[in-house]
């Protein structure tokens, strides 16, 4: 049996290996191939044109790639577009398909899976009216209310739907078919006892390190919201550094640190292998969320594991992550920084919510989600079987 998984993912050729800059290692496949004998992704795909120093491997035995045309908008859908050619192609060859949403080539999935009768299942993994309307583009913001349209109906008709939310994505994407909610962050089987000890005795009167990650291209992270935060209250705080991970072009927001008063405070850290994600987290001593939109908030999840506090905004799946007194509403930076505020100047609360958080975090442990989707595709693969008598 061979599984189609679809998705709007970047992923990058060097040599015989296919690469990724952010999530989706080899490892992720796993959780297909344990019910399927091959799966293909659909997905974008472009040669390496730069080093490879913080990609990671995602080809691997029994995984291959097929590239799907760009395309957006009314164009995607059109009979002779060539990416709905490569898609019909691609789905005809596949016993099932596994759709992750909102992305144009998992919609575009969708449609032709119905279109040839093929079983699909989706993945829910965020708010595509809210990516849309805060991407800057006036073409984006048009597209914002067909693209909530076009995921109502998609997730409504799936037979099969698994939220990476507990609540949220459920309110506003439900479905009639069968569905579970299970995390896509799985975090790895290792010991933080002593992690969590030196945190708590850490002094912050002398310097803080905040932390926060996510695409530098992308507006919606509210990278812009943290850095005035910072800046409020920059006076009232020791010595610190603001670090970020992440992929894309600094230069615009070296202005606006600079434009914030805050140079030499303030560094890029590139990207780094998923592995290597969590050195740097041990790192940093408050963790920084400020999306205007999240689906639900991998970073949150990670940093969490590592005994982070975390300060985010209350939007999307991150309402379900961080307590409700470490969160502020989108785009108040005085409410963020009053929160900083607060969580530096009492250690006991400090202490407290890196206990917290680590606790959380132990839901996402890879042995608790794998058997909830493990689980959750076993009705699919028994639905599929079904449908085939």
């Amino acid at each position: 049996m061979n599984w189609l998984f679809a998705y709007d993912h970047k992923f990058y050729t060097s040599g015989e290996d296919v690469l990724s800059k952010t999530a989706f290692p080899y490892e992720t496949w796993q959780r297909y191939l344990t019910h399927s004998d091959t799966l293909t992704v659909a997905c974008r795909l472009y040669p390496l044109t730069e080093e490879a120093r913080g990609y990671s491997v995602s080809s691997g035995e029994r995984v291959s790639f097929t590239a799907i045309p760009n395309a957006s908008g009314y164009a995607y859908f059109m009979p002779s577009n060539p990416a709905i050619q490569a898609m019909r192609q691609a789905v005809r060859q596949a016993d099932a398909v596994i759709a992750r949403l909102p992305s144009q080539i998992g919609f575009l999935a969708v449609k032709v899976a119905r279109e040839l009768g093929k079983p699909y299942a989706v993945e829910v993994v965020g708010d595509p009216s809210e990516t849309y309307r805060l991407h800057g583009s006036f073409k984006a913001k048009l597209y914002a209310p067909i693209a909530k349209r076009t995921m109502e109906k998609t997730v409504a008709q799936a037979p099969f739907a698994l939220y990476i939310t507990k609540k949220e994505l459920q309110k506003l994407y439900p479905t009639k078919g069968t569905e579970t909610s299970c995390s896509n962050t799985e975090l790895p089987d290792i010991s933080r006892a002593v992690l969590l000890m030196e945190r708590k005795n850490r002094d912050l009167n002398k310097k803080i390190v905040f932390g926060m990650m996510g695409s530098l291209d992308s507006q919606y992270k509210g990278l812009d919201v943290a850095i005035r935060a910072l800046a409020r209250i920059k006076k009232e705080l020791p010595d610190f550094e603001f670090r970020i991970l992440g992929s894309g072009a600094s230069s615009k927001w070296t202005r606006i640190v600079v434009q914030n008063g805050l140079e030499g405070m303030v560094d890029f850290c590139g990207t780094k292998p998923s592995d290597e994600v969590f050195d740097w987290l041990a790192d940093v001593d408050i963790y920084l969320q400020p999306s205007r939109t999240e689906g639900q908030g991998r970073s949150v999840i990670e940093a969490m594991a590592m005994g982070c506090p975390v300060i985010t905004s209350s939007v999307g799946g991150m309402k379900e992550l961080a307590e409700q007194a470490m969160q502020f509403e989108s785009e108040n930076d005085a409410e963020l920084a009053a929160i900083i505020t607060t969580l530096t100047e009492n250690h006991a609360l400090y202490e407290e919510q890196i206990e917290r958080n680590y606790i959380k975090s132990l839901q996402f442990s890879k042995q608790v989600l794998t058997a909830k989707r493990e689980q959750h595709y076993q009705k699919f693969m028994n639905w599929i079987e079904g449908q085939n008598k």
